[in-house]
């Protein structure tokens, strides 16, 4: 049991610190190139058959229904481009204040429709992480992943003595394609802002922000230092919890953890009403304690990812995508669902103003805060019943108005709230989401 190398077991758990930025690789101009040609010729392929069926959609059926066919095959061609774009889509699709609304409500169906690992690929990752397959310390390892994701997948194996555990295995060969992909991306964006119709829009903010987190995700070390601090910051959150990683078996593209059965989400179906609510202000009071207490933020809180249990508990997965909010940025949000809390619009749009990538000089800002305090009057505070998703909706609208946007260190957190929103609401419909910014629910 647990025979490894110790100088292996040594650089396994030489982990960077949670937050760091990913270091910079240069990627080679060719590998660039070659990627370049091979995208190309798959949308130059999917346009020939797109394109004539657009036109015949829209000349039948309307405008409105080839809208909904384009979106519906860019998602699919997203996912087929491979898994630097399925992530990109996925993180950029919570920008709804600088994406078409109908377009991220499409993007966000690639959380749960990423293309499985194949068995040859699973045995190169094997050979990689542990020299074979199965890994030395397994006395059994199941041949096909419990869940799958854009940079890897979990598989379940068993310990020699009997315990079980999940192994979180990286794709083999993805870190050169997906670096090629977002210096290409970069490349595109850099062309884009020059359009007078994308002026103003903080792309190049947005992209650079996305590419870190995706970077970070990479780094399957940095996974780990991530996932032990979310353990230990919320222990004493009571209902919750987040698997134990076991650094000892952890390699730097396999990490291991304890195995938590029956994640399902149609659990909470089966759950007492009280017993539900219960775990979903649990789920709350994790989120009120990353956010706006330790202020180390988990930005993917999608319904893969929060699970309840039958025996009364709530676990949290996956700190791939975490991040260190900078103090500023911290009180900037807990000052804005303060005042949200509180009623207190002309106070959030006054924060919102100072949260922005670029107020220009012709900006008018006094009509920005009082579009933003007639939302808030209409939609929040004492009295009434509040919902993130068609708030935030309206905050972006009126962004959009006045062609202001947020810096992507402010606005990303509040994406992920809105991602828990929706996530919390199908564990418990009548959770006061209101309440995670002001204190601790109850």
């Amino acid at each position: 049991m647990d025979q490894l190398d110790p100088a292996k077991e040594s650089a396994a758990t030489g982990s960077p610190a949670a937050g760091d930025q990913p270091p910079k690789v240069r990627v080679p101009v060719h590998r660039v190139l070659l990627r370049l040609c091979s995208l190309a010729l798959a949308v130059a392929a999917e346009a020939l058959v797109t394109l004539p069926v657009l036109a015949g959609v829209r000349a039948v059926r309307g405008r409105d229904a080839a809208g909904r066919f384009l979106r519906r095959r860019l998602v699919r061609r997203i996912q087929a481009l491979g898994p630097t774009f399925v992530k990109f889509a996925q993180i950029a699709g919570a920008r709804r204040d600088v994406l078409p609304g109908p377009l991220c409500d499409e993007l966000s169906r690639l959380h749960d429709s990423v293309r499985p690992i194949t068995a040859r690929q699973s045995r190169r990752a094997w050979r990689k992480a542990y020299g074979g397959a199965p890994p030395p310390f397994l006395a059994g390892l199941d041949a096909v992943p419990v869940a799958g994701g854009s940079i890897a997948c979990v598989y379940r194996g068993v310990l020699h003595d009997g315990r079980v555990v999940a192994l979180k295995l990286k794709r083999p060969g993805i870190d050169g394609v997906m670096r090629a992909d977002l210096a290409l991306i970069r490349a595109l964006v850099r062309a884009c802002e020059r359009l007078p119709q994308l002026r103003g829009m903080p792309m190049a903010d947005l992209v650079g922000y996305v590419s870190n987190a995706i970077l970070g995700q990479l780094d399957l070390r940095r996974e780990e230092a991530n996932i032990v601090r979310l353990r230990e910051n919320l222990a004493a959150v009571p209902d919750v919890d987040v698997p134990e990683l076991h650094p000892r078996l952890s390699r730097p593209t396999c990490l291991v953890f304890e195995f938590i059965p029956e994640l399902d989400t149609r659990t909470p179906g089966t759950l007492p009403d009280p017993v539900r609510a219960r775990l979903a202000s649990a789920v709350l009071s994790a989120a009120h304690k990353m956010m706006f207490v330790d202020g180390f933020v988990h930005c993917d809180p999608h319904p893969g990812n929060i699970y309840l249990l039958p025996r009364g508990r709530a676990v949290i997965l996956d700190a791939g995508y975490s991040v260190q909010l900078p103090d500023r940025v911290r009180n900037l949000i807990g000052g804005f669902f303060s005042a949200l809390a509180s009623g207190d619009g002309r106070r959030c749009g006054e924060i919102m103003l100072a949260s922005m990538a670029d107020v220009g000089p012709d900006c008018d800002t006094d009509a920005f805060v009082d579009d933003i305090a007639e939302l808030v009057a209409r939609s929040a505070g004492p009295g009434n019943a509040f919902a993130m998703a068609p708030f935030g909706n309206g905050v972006f609208e009126v962004q959009s108005a006045h062609r202001l946007y947020a810096a992507s260190d402010f606005a990303f957190p509040i994406m992920s709230l809105m991602i828990l929103e929706s996530t919390v609401r199908g564990l418990w419909p009548e959770a006061d989401f209101q309440q995670v910014g002001a204190a601790a629910p109850q």
